[in-house]
């Protein structure tokens, strides 16, 4: 007889990376700041987070072409990847992540990682600081066609999680993942950071201040 799916089989978490599961945001903007301060140019806080969620391929793209930078692509990709590994070690979680998640995996989420960033970054910070057992699966940046704003990344993570997606939520904190999340027909909860405070946020998006308001909803 085929086992009938239960909610718990189908309910899926599935969270950002940076600046939701990691504390990286300022890790990111300085990397941001340096890399374009490498060719003598200065950036800008609001070009910092319209590119808060893209990959870092597109991220590159974008600044190559508005800068007029010199140099392959792929040179200044490795540049500004390199950049990232080097900030990275510094990263810690959100204050409350772990209790939310631990709480999740025991009531039968599935919990997704979907990120912009390289799969083997995230996994190594993943493993790093204790999530890895927590994590059902891990959808990044190589995987996609498109980043966010579009649905690619978390509709992939519901496909794989095998996740209904009224069953489930996302978790975000930029303009850009939160457009991609609720494209992807997701609830989306969007932790809102100060360095986003001028953002011009999705109606449907729903705002939480740290991880532990999450709990009410697992």
């Amino acid at each position: 007889m085929e086992k009938v799916k239960s909610l718990s089989d189908s309910r899926g978490l599935l969270m950002d990376l940076d600046g939701t599961l990691a504390d990286s945001l300022g890790i990111l903007r300085k990397v941001y700041f340096r890399f374009l301060e490498g060719f003598g140019l200065k950036g800008s806080g609001a070009e910092f987070n319209q590119l808060n969620g893209p990959t870092v391929t597109e991220i590159v793209s974008f600044l190559r072409t508005r800068y007029v930078l010199p140099g392959e692509a792929s040179d200044l990709g490795f540049l500004y990847n390199q950049l990232i590994d080097e900030a990275y070690e510094e990263v810690l979680p959100l204050p409350g992540a772990m209790d939310v998640l631990e709480n999740a995996a025991k009531r039968g989420w599935k919990l997704a990682l979907v990120t912009s960033n390289l799969r083997a970054r995230a996994e190594n910070w993943a493993c790093r600081n204790g999530f890895s057992s927590l994590l059902h699966t891990v959808v990044s940046a190589e995987e996609v066609r498109r980043g966010k704003p579009y649905p690619d990344l978390y509709e992939l993570a519901l496909t794989r999680g095998g996740c209904v997606v009224a069953d489930s939520i996302a978790v975000e904190d930029s303009q850009q993942g939160a457009h991609a999340a609720l494209a992807a027909g997701l609830r989306t909860f969007v932790i809102r950071s100060p360095l986003e405070s001028t953002v011009v946020w999705p109606k449907k998006a729903e705002f939480i201040h740290h991880w532990k308001d999450l709990l009410s909803w697992i």
